[in-house]
């Protein structure tokens, strides 16, 4: 019964962090893109490294298709849990 609530605790937050970046709710996934571009540069300016100066190439359609998969796999993982719940 606990790996079952474990589960459905795991799939609902995937499945609820998953479509907050796929339909980019309130610019999540606009900020995340930003935050990695800023971190790049705060990295690069630590580093010497000028390649890191650049923004990067995955910009927030990354982060969306990315959210995508992980929703895909975490409403499954969630309904398993729910069975395993009950079935024990």
């Amino acid at each position: 019964m606990g790996a079952g609530i474990l589960l459905l605790v795991i799939g609902v937050a995937g499945t609820g962090w998953g479509a907050m970046y796929l339909f980019n709710v309130r610019g999540a996934a606009d900020k995340i893109a930003a935050r990695r571009n800023e971190v790049r540069a705060v990295t690069a300016a630590r580093t010497m490294n000028l390649a890191l100066t650049e923004p990067s190439r995955f910009g927030p359609w990354f982060f969306r298709i990315t959210a995508g998969v992980i929703m895909a796999v975490s409403l499954p993982l969630g309904f398993v849990g729910l069975a395993v719940t009950f079935a024990g």
